[in-house]
């Protein structure tokens, strides 16, 4: 159960504070415009904001973040990961040298069979580092005058 709590948790985290950002919007605009009744022309708008950049950072983030909660893990999960922790690692900000390293002990824990509390300890840690360096890395996208803001008086709640 805290595992399930520990998941919804953090994908609600980023969804509030990272991956409606776009919008520019609080979660309760948000909401509005999500709906039926949102005019079209501030859909068109924050969609030019929805970039494939935007677009993989979020559904990797929200993979790792599963993978991170999971109850247990599985040899199948690295398939995902492999291809994912270049591109999240290298959002997260760290430094190309921590990059490899992080990288390293990420594809020798998954490589360790059958695994040890060690691999394992490194996999969820690796998990974690990237998660949170994402959280970080993220923090000013979609941010200042030149990143896409929407004039607050025109739109009201």
């Amino acid at each position: 159960m805290s595992l399930l709590a520990a998941h919804a948790s953090l994908l609600l985290v980023f969804a509030v504070n990272r991956w409606i950002k776009p919008s520019k919007r609080s979660p309760k605009q948000f909401l509005k415009i999500i709906m039926p009744q949102a005019e079209p022309r501030d859909q068109d708008i924050m969609a030019k904001r929805v970039t494939p950049n935007f677009v993989m950072t979020t559904i990797l983030t929200a993979m790792t973040i599963g993978m991170l909660c999971a109850r247990s893990l599985h040899y199948q999960f690295y398939a995902y990961i492999a291809w994912s922790a270049p591109f999240l690692l290298w959002k997260a900000g760290f430094h190309p040298v921590t990059q490899y390293a992080l990288w390293a002990a990420q594809e020798w824990a998954w490589n360790v069979y059958p695994s040890t509390p060690v691999s394992s300890a490194t996999v969820v840690g690796v998990l974690a580092t990237t998660v949170a360096g994402v959280w970080w890395g993220t923090r000013n996208e979609y941010e200042g005058e030149l990143k896409g803001v929407i004039d607050d008086h025109e739109h009201t709640e």
